[in-house]
């Protein structure tokens, strides 16, 4: 799965950045399935179309439709230069199938690196 273009680009009242992507494919449960190695998945099937949020905390949000190809992703206020790339890692490895987990998980823990040294925390203390 990949992003085709972005729809819109705005920065919201709590400070984070919000982006709408058209993806080349509609979003599936496996997808939301992959989504859960990753942070909160949410899911509402009780709707016309089902709906769901992704939280992976301190680095994004995701929310949308099962069955659609547009997603809205926000990106925290904090680090919106360190988790630019997140979404497109997620959609990058999730085509990679289980094999993308471990990989997917090693470019997490070298951001999470970069936040804690944004953040002066020592090495005992991290996010």
């Amino acid at each position: 799965m990949r992003i085709l273009r972005s729809v819109q680009t705005k920065v919201c009242v709590d400070g984070s950045l919000m982006k709408e992507y058209v993806l080349d494919k509609p979003l599936t449960e496996d997808f939301l399935k992959f989504l859960e190695q990753f942070g909160t998945v949410r899911f509402l099937d009780q709707l016309k179309k089902p709906y769901f949020s992704f939280e992976k905390e301190q680095f994004i949000s995701i929310k949308g439709f099962v069955g659609d190809s547009n997603v809205e992703v926000r990106y925290k206020k904090e680090f919106h230069d360190l988790v630019g790339d997140y979404f497109h890692l997620l959609l990058y490895y999730y085509d990679q199938g289980t094999t993308g987990i471990s990989p997917l998980r090693g470019h997490e823990e070298s951001i999470r690196e970069r936040m804690n040294i944004r953040l002066g925390r020592p090495p005992g203390n991290r996010l």
